[in-house]
């Protein structure tokens, strides 16, 4: 998608609703307010519209890994991502396999009620929310 000159993505997950007894599928952004970014001059961000702050590492923008937008899109169906069912049974033994904690081991805790996966890090000791596909 192309917007105000950037090209952007925003992925959307497909989701299961119950309402009055009846099972709805819906759709609902993968990461709330945050849309990922393709640029060279990083600054014009600053004047997009309606854009409230960009995801800061230091002095330039946050950067996520090579390959990570394409992995993504791969688990797409329809334009929605499925994300994987529970994979993991309470307190296994988990490897961040992704992300900013990759190569971080910890013990699974669980789904949250937005389907992220909830890790304790060993070597913060503290209760991480993870996306989904990230852990081995």
């Amino acid at each position: 998608m192309t917007y105000q000159g950037f090209t952007t993505y925003a992925p959307k997950e497909k989701i299961t609703r119950v309402t009055r007894g009846k099972k709805r599928t819906a759709s609902r952004w993968l990461f709330p307010r945050y849309i990922f970014v393709w640029m060279d001059a990083w600054h014009a961000l600053f004047s997009t519209i309606g854009l409230t702050r960009v995801l800061m590492n230091g002095e330039e923008p946050a950067r996520i890994p090579h390959g990570w937008v394409d992995y993504m899109r791969s688990q797409e169906r329809n334009g929605l991502i499925v994300l994987p069912k529970h994979r993991f049974f309470l307190g296994q033994r988990v490897t961040v396999g992704g992300g900013l904690f990759v190569g971080a081991k910890g013990l699974y805790q669980g789904m949250t009620n937005r389907d992220r996966e909830i890790v304790l890090l060993e070597a913060l000791g503290a209760r991480v929310e993870l996306a989904p596909g990230l852990l081995r």
